[in-house]
């Protein structure tokens, strides 16, 4: 079956579920949710065991909620959360789930119609007049490749693969990586008794601490920060709503200027942690968040164990592996039972586009060109949620996605509108 919609969400995650929330609040009902797992927020689903939010209390614009959540609601809760969310804003009929989406091309609109874009999926192939791309800045794992892998007879995954330690108990592992995963699967792979775990950090990191201490201050700066929400709690949805496009109403300057005062103020919290070759990076933690994507490390524990010496920090690179471990640019060798791989994440939208120069940054992120609030400079009919430059990133998902829902509903009120005055002059 050939479909033919108005409007094509990519990706059930937190930005696409809100564009879909915000086109059925504005009166839009022809439009279809794509995703390829079998839930709301699949990346989120098929994480690792103990994966948490960093933002606490963390919600999406109009509904707070039935259930009662953690303060940092775990990967689940983030699945439950978000299914309530779809049923709330009745958007689950318009989610198809195990679909695959396999090649995007702009369409022959020579005759005027209003199909802009064809889509096809591992099921179909759908053509719409307006394509939100939603599949978020972390959808392809980057798996790097070392010399002589094909020698090692032990395990390598990477961190998306990984669920929890139980397989690797008695194991020697290497975590490769310094972000939050590698951190977080380094405390975890001790914890369920793993006979030695090592963490390859190869470049600078932020690492601030979380808890005990700082739980508080971390609720603290997320209401700072997050202070036009209490206008939520006193206006009419009309001025919520505009409270939210206020909120991602900013020039590139004041951005910096946003930026830069957050890391002067975070900053001062980092951890010293130059004794286990671990050391901050040349710019601020916010700066290299928004800019270049390098999300500081938040801890959970992984230091302590770090400083008490059952996890091992190495500042040096593979040479290359062996059957039975690692030799490393220092000529040390090491062996290990399994490696896991932290090395990230891309958005993989250049996989999905049939001409991706036309739409993306031509450079290693390839991020799509937008207008800063989330339309195609190059396209008016084409939509990226969830890729924008912010200092707040997760705490405005939500804002991006309901905002422009509301900007394609009255895109295509305009169109009609224009139609109809069309048909008038005609007749």
């Amino acid at each position: 079956m050939n479909a033919k919609l108005d409007i094509i969400i990519i990706g059930a995650g937190f930005c696409g579920i809100t564009v879909a929330a915000s086109l059925k609040n504005f009166g839009i009902d022809n439009f279809i949710v794509i995703e390829k797992g079998e839930t709301v927020a699949t990346i989120w689903k098929n994480a690792y065991d103990r994966l948490v939010t960093q933002n606490p209390y963390f919600t999406l614009p109009f509904f707070e909620g039935k259930e009662k959540y953690s303060t940092f609601k775990t990967k689940d809760e983030i699945v439950d959360y978000l299914t309530e969310y779809a049923h709330h804003f009745q958007v689950d009929s318009h989610i198809r789930f195990g679909e695959e989406v396999q090649n995007i091309s702009k369409t022959d609109n020579q005759n005027q119609t209003d199909c802009n874009w064809q889509i096809e999926t591992t099921k179909d192939i759908l053509y719409c007049n307006i394509l939100v791309i939603c599949t978020g800045p972390t959808n392809e794992p980057v798996i790097p490749k070392f010399f002589r892998q094909e020698d090692f007879s032990g395990t390598i995954i990477h961190s998306s693969a990984y669920q929890n330690g139980i397989p690797y108990q008695n194991q020697k592992v290497l975590v490769v990586g310094s972000g939050n995963s590698a951190a977080e699967i380094a405390l975890d792979l001790y914890e369920h008794g793993a006979a030695r775990v090592d963490m390859l950090i190869r470049g600078k990191r932020w690492v601030f601490p979380l808890y005990p201490r700082l739980r508080s201050l971390q609720y603290w700066l997320w209401r700072s920060r997050s202070y036009f929400k209490q206008l939520f709690n006193q206006y009419t949805t009309d001025s919520k709503i505009a409270a939210m496009e206020r909120a991602i109403d900013f020039s590139p300057e004041e951005l910096q200027a946003d930026i830069k005062e957050t890391d002067k103020f975070i900053q001062r919290f980092a951890l010293d942690l130059s004794a286990y070759s671990i050391y901050p990076e040349d710019k601020g933690a916010m700066d290299m968040e928004v800019n270049q994507g390098r999300v500081a490390w938040v801890d959970r524990g992984t230091v302590k164990q770090i400083k008490k010496g059952n996890i091992q920090v190495i500042s040096n690179s593979i040479q290359q592996l062996t059957q039975t471990g690692v030799i490393f640019a220092n000529g040390v060798t090491q062996d290990y039972d399994a490696i896991i791989l932290s090395t990230g994440f891309r958005p993989g939208i250049n996989k999905l586009l049939r001409q991706p120069e036309l739409y993306l940054n031509l450079n290693d992120s390839l991020l799509p060109n937008t207008d800063g609030k989330c339309q195609s400079i190059v396209d008016a009919t084409l939509y990226f949620v969830g890729f924008e430059k912010t200092a707040s990133r997760s705490a405005t998902y939500g804002y991006y996605g309901w905002c422009t829902g509301k900007r394609i509903a009255f895109q295509l009120m305009e169109k009609q509108l224009l139609s109809r005055q069309k048909l008038k002059i005609l007749f």
